[in-house]
């Protein structure tokens, strides 16, 4: 196996990098790095295991093996790579290295956004307090530590209550308890946590927070300027798995000027006007209340949504910025586009699918994309992992967009069976 520099000695040096911490493993990391070749940068992942992202083998992307939880190891092969062809930006696409891709920027003078905003941000505890101190409008919230203080937490927050963890992302951890039952059982589980999905050390903590009743929407923005709503489709409770998105939201003026000046007051009061930034809010009787704000791209193929609808291409502009150029979102058009995630229904192992070829004759579907292969394990964890696959739609027409993206996940049928037990 060739060492990093030998990996760093063979790539083309002809062309300044566009150096990755990690990646998204679905969704906007291949789109990424795409992006970044397209506008003449070599791309370059920096990864614990590149193994994890399929499209590193698939589109023969420069990688580095390397602990990427090591700040010092990371700028040794920063350095490598400025003496060879030199690096025009460092990003992540992963929600828990934007922190580090932020850090390492500025310690070699690169664009990127604040890394004591962004660590302000991440956990969700601080940002909460942040917000709330601001006068913003956002769920009533309290962080436990011992299982104990769950008495004193039902004394602050009527039941029911939200509880996920302080960091994360893509609603793992996340659950609705209705009884004090529930509350100890699902915080007892996240406080003998010790390390995420990623294998990476976690605090044991949790947040509880007031359950609040209304839709639920995401604001995306890139710096100061509003991109466009996007309306969320959630799973059934007690969990809080994106099932869909349709962009843009389907809300009057008076609702949107509301929520988009929430959300760009909120960004201004955690510093986070470099980029993109995803602001999730549920719309309540008292207006925009803000759940979470997340210093990067939505995640659920939004950015590709909003590229269909508006033909905006966010994560081209976001590697034009990262690199040092003028970027900035255009709204060439008004047009619609919806996607619905294919979730399996049990655990299993796949054995069919059935009605792709069907659900692409469908007007108005654009893509559709399987995740697993034939002969894979599903375990549901009730979280983003739960998605094997996705279908997308694009019209002119917000009703067509939408009607056919329900068509196509109603056409599409997933087999599984399973599994058969050891004995």
């Amino acid at each position: 196996m060739l060492q990093a520099n030998e990996l760093v000695d063979n790539m083309d040096h002809s062309k300044r990098s566009l150096v990755f911490v990690e990646s998204n493993t679905s969704g906007t990391g291949r789109l990424f790095v795409r992006a970044a070749a397209q506008c003449g940068y070599l791309p370059v992942l920096l990864a614990k295991d590149p193994s994890k992202y399929s499209y590193v083998h698939q589109d023969s992307i420069d990688y580095v093996s390397c602990d990427t939880s090591s700040m010092q190891e990371l700028q040794k092969i920063a350095e490598k790579l400025m003496l060879n062809g030199g690096i025009a930006g460092i990003f992540s696409s992963s929600e828990y290295f934007i922190e580090t891709a932020a850090a390492l920027s500025r310690i070699y003078g690169l664009p990127g956004n604040d890394p004591a905003a962004l660590k302000t941000c991440r956990n969700k505890w601080l940002q909460r307090t942040r917000l709330q101190a601001a006068g913003f409008l956002t769920p009533k919230f309290r962080l436990i530590t011992f299982i104990h203080e769950v008495d004193e937490l039902l004394q602050a927050i009527e039941l029911p209550v939200v509880l996920k963890p302080p960091v994360g992302t893509g609603s793992v951890g996340v659950k609705l308890c209705v009884t004090k039952e529930e509350v100890i059982e699902h915080a007892t589980q996240l406080l003998q946590r010790t390390v995420n999905e990623r294998n990476m050390p976690v605090l044991p903590a949790v947040l509880a927070e007031e359950y609040l009743q209304g839709p639920e929407f995401s604001v995306e923005t890139f710096g100061d300027q509003v991109v466009g709503i996007t309306k969320k489709h959630l799973s059934h409770e007690p969990f809080f798995v994106e099932t869909g998105h349709d962009f843009p939201a389907d809300l009057g003026p008076e609702a949107s000027g509301s929520i988009n000046e929430t959300v760009l007051k909120a960004l201004r009061c955690l510093g986070l006007l470099w980029g993109p930034a995803h602001t999730e809010l549920r719309w309540t009787v008292n207006g925009p209340a803000i759940i979470e704000i997340n210093p990067r791209l939505g995640g659920g193929f939004i950015p590709e949504l909003v590229r269909l609808a508006t033909g905006a291409d966010m994560i081209r502009e976001t590697v034009k910025l990262a690199a040092g150029n003028i970027a900035g979102v255009d709204h060439a058009r008004k047009e619609f586009a919806s996607i619905r995630f294919l979730v399996p229904l049990r655990n299993g192992i796949i054995r069919g699918i059935k009605g792709i070829n069907e659900a692409l004759q469908i007007e108005g579907m654009v893509d559709i994309q399987i995740y697993k292969k034939m002969g894979e394990q599903i375990t549901l964890q009730n979280d983003f992992r739960d998605r094997i696959g996705h279908v997308i739609s694009h019209s002119s027409s917000r009703h067509l967009a939408t009607r056919a993206a329900e068509a196509a996940l109603s056409t599409i049928d997933i087999e599984t069976s399973q599994m058969a037990a050891n004995f």
